[in-house]
């Protein structure tokens, strides 16, 4: 072969690998561009504050889940800082980190008077007009939460009831009927005082559930659902009803020092027949081995201005998205995504299985029979109503609750504490 062709050879396979070589380039820019596309998933830090903690059944289930949802979206890192189901400790920790510039990206929060700063200040979103959040399959949970400017701000969970859980096997073993008018209830405490079981176990002090029921017991749901501002007489007998049955021995000796696990401690022991609580105190109970003797019965109202059966309820808490997490361009669709995942029919039945309480999406199949009797009881209830505590400013309610031991000692008057706490701003 010459040598011309020897160089048209080599000038020709010079040409081939350049043409492979460009070809090749754009190959492996489209497969670069493919990568870019797979990594757009960029690694996302977020923050979950809820009340689903220390002794709440729902904090296994609930770490479960969110162990999960980062197995099923790697890029993205949880930090779990929730808080005890304790008002006052999660009231605490949402409003230092909300006035820090420090706010979860989501919460599971009290949707009542302790959200109003943050809505107004605009630093929770509007779930309904928020692109990306699923909202569908809600019971008529969801309606409850929207507030007077006829937004939603919080997706509801679980809905609660509070009324006497009250141990069957110790009334009937004393021969004394389970209360279900004033006049049984008032004999009830008569009869236990003559034995060594205690009547009601409850902290005088540390008293949410018992200043609420006994509001209702004196004057039905139309005075419970009264305001602050209008210093209804039925809150202040109500006090006044704690210090009569007080007097009466109903309460355990200590009840103005121990707190509020100290009484539930009394009721698990079997040494107390009563316990004002939420249905969340079901895993508690069945914790302790003595769910089969309890039943839960309404709070009998003494008026005729109410009907028992009436209950106090509702759902009080929701998960709420930060608006400075969802205008984060680099978290919201990942906040989007963790909020979708915590209420789907799913995981709110998870939840709600570990709780007992009554779920906001879907219906609980199998549940235990003395759980049922709650949700029967909420059913059935002619009007439900949520707690005063979540109604009226808390610094306000901690001083009426904080109160009663001084009306019990004699000290003020209920009407006295009522009045004081109207003053509070």
């Amino acid at each position: 072969m010459t040598k011309k062709k020897f160089r048209l050879l080599g000038i020709m396979v010079t040409i081939l690998l350049l043409l492979t070589a460009c070809g090749g380039g754009k190959n492996n820019s489209e497969t670069a561009g493919s990568s870019d596309k797979a990594s757009d998933n960029k690694a996302v830090k977020l923050r979950i504050v809820t009340t689903m903690a220390g002794t709440d059944p729902a904090g296994e289930v609930f770490e479960a889940v969110l162990k999960e949802f980062q197995e099923e979206n790697p890029h993205v890192k949880i930090t779990n800082e929730s808080q005890s189901a304790d008002a006052g400790t999660i009231r605490t920790k949402i409003n230092t980190d909300f006035s820090s510039d420090n706010e979860p990206d989501i919460m599971f929060y009290f949707n009542t008077v302790d959200a109003e700063g943050l809505i107004k200040e605009g630093k929770v979103i509007d779930l309904e007009n928020a692109e990306g959040i699923d909202l569908s399959g809600y019971n008529s949970m969801l309606e409850q939460q929207r507030r007077e400017d006829g937004k939603i701000y919080a997706a509801p969970q679980t809905g609660f009831y509070e009324a006497i859980f009250a141990n069957k096997k110790l009334f009937e073993d004393n021969g004394i009927a389970l209360p279900t008018t004033w006049e049984e209830y008032e004999k009830a405490i008569e009869e236990f005082a003559k034995t060594d079981i205690i009547q009601i176990a409850a902290s005088t002090e540390d008293s949410y559930y018992v200043v609420e029921h006994y509001a209702l017991a004196a004057g039905g749901m139309e005075n419970y659902r009264a305001t602050l501002e209008e210093k209804n007489s039925a809150w202040a007998e109500g006090l006044d009803l704690i210090a009569e049955h007080a007097k009466k021995g109903a309460f355990p000796k200590d009840a103005g020092t121990i707190d509020l696990a100290m009484a539930q401690n009394l009721f698990h022991q079997e040494q107390a027949a009563m316990l004002f609580e939420g249905s969340w105190a079901w895993g508690g109970i069945q914790e302790a081995g003595i769910a089969d003797n309890v039943t839960v019965l309404p709070m009998p109202i003494k008026s005729d201005k109410g009907e028992t059966g009436e209950l106090i309820g509702g759902a009080s808490q929701g998960w709420f998205i930060s608006t400075k997490a969802y205008n984060d361009d680099t978290k919201k669709d990942a906040v989007v995504d963790l909020f979708n995942y915590l209420t789907s029919e799913d995981t709110i039945l998870r939840i709600a299985a570990a709780t007992g309480q009554i779920p906001a999406k879907g219906q609980l199949t199998d549940v235990d029979p003395n759980i049922a009797v709650g949700h029967e009881l909420t059913s059935e209830a002619p009007a439900v109503e949520s707690p005063i505590n979540d109604r009226i400013l808390p610094e306000a309610f901690t001083h009426i609750r904080t109160s009663v031991p001084e009306v019990v000692s004699g000290a003020k008057t209920g009407q006295q504490v009522i009045d004081e706490a109207a003053k509070m701003k």
